[in-house]
């Protein structure tokens, strides 16, 4: 007994001495861009966890938009919107930044859903703001712009994620609150740990009901951005009729970089969130050392839970 005590005692410290060499190894990736960097997975299977920084608070960008799309579809759930609603496109509801719609001859109507898959897929600006806009509750002639914000904060709140928050919508200066907060994150907020735990919470069909949670995971899926966390991993394989699909959302503004996401690989399965901030590089090119960061943290992730 003695003997099998000093064996698992043994084989639970090197576990622990391993995690915190990959732990250490992602940690040193912030010395690439001169930032911060934090980093939340888990692995479904056997609960295992990575964690560097994970409590720290970063700027989401875009990546706020996961909240957003929850929102959404909660909404679809207690009736308060209607799956099938349209939305109109003008000039006054253009936005800059990212995405399609900006360009198109209007006035456009379109469903409220296609604005969705736009808001996650393209990261488009404005179908995002329309999304926003359509969480006003009418019925209680809340309009306001806070009563939108509110829409997707009292949500996370009930789901105990209290450090996720949307902040404003998006480019829109005028808005744009003048606190600590909203200078400091600009369009939103989040930590690694929670962000991944709402993730996992649609991965396990824990939040929603699980056709919304499915749908949700596969608009993530047809995400168009993979120069970050899909970057260096095998997302061509197959194995016993399992393909590699990868669930996730991007985000970048100035210094931030940050990709969330679910992993379904034939070897493992597994969510993940990873945000580099502070960095001395800004823009968007391919090489940047911020954007180069989160994908070998995200391949590094990889090779720890299939033990390669």
């Amino acid at each position: 007994m003695k003997t099998l005590l000093v064996i698992l005692l043994t084989f639970v410290t090197c576990a622990a001495q391993t995690r915190q060499r990959v732990e250490d190894k992602i940690a040193k990736l912030a010395g690439e861009y001169g930032g911060t960097i934090g980093m939340y997975a888990k692995n479904f299977k056997t609960g295992e966890t990575l964690s560097v920084n994970s409590d720290s608070l970063f700027p989401t960008a875009s990546v706020i938009k996961v909240p957003i799309l929850v929102t959404l579809f909660h909404k679809f759930e207690d009736g308060s919107l209607d799956r099938n609603a349209t939305v109109t496109l003008t000039d006054s509801n253009k936005w800059g930044g990212s995405g399609v719609l900006q360009f198109f001859y209007v006035p456009q109507q379109l469903k409220l859903m296609n604005a969705a898959v736009l808001m996650i897929t393209l990261s488009d600006n404005t179908a995002t703001n329309m999304v926003i806009d359509s969480f006003a509750n009418l019925s209680e002639g809340s309009f306001g712009h806070d009563d939108k914000l509110l829409a997707v904060n009292s949500l996370m709140d009930s789901l105990g994620l209290h450090h996720t928050r949307l902040l404003n919508k998006m480019m829109s200066f005028k808005t744009k609150k003048n606190t600590p907060e909203s200078i400091r994150f600009g369009v939103g907020f989040s930590s690694p740990r929670e962000m991944g735990t709402l993730l996992e919470m649609i991965a396990e069909h824990k939040i929603l009901t699980p056709s919304d949670c499915d749908e949700i995971i596969k608009i993530l899926s047809d995400q168009q951005d993979e120069s970050m966390a899909p970057r260096y991993l095998p997302i061509d394989s197959t194995a016993d009729g399992e393909t590699f699909i990868m669930a996730h959302k991007t985000g970048s503004v100035d210094a931030s970089k940050v990709d969330v996401g679910i992993v379904y690989s034939p070897k493992v399965n597994y969510v993940f969130a990873i945000f580099a901030d502070q960095s001395k590089f800004q823009g968007e090119s391919l090489d940047n050392p911020t954007i180069l960061a989160v994908a070998k943290a995200s391949r590094i992730v990889y090779d720890y839970f299939t033990k390669k």
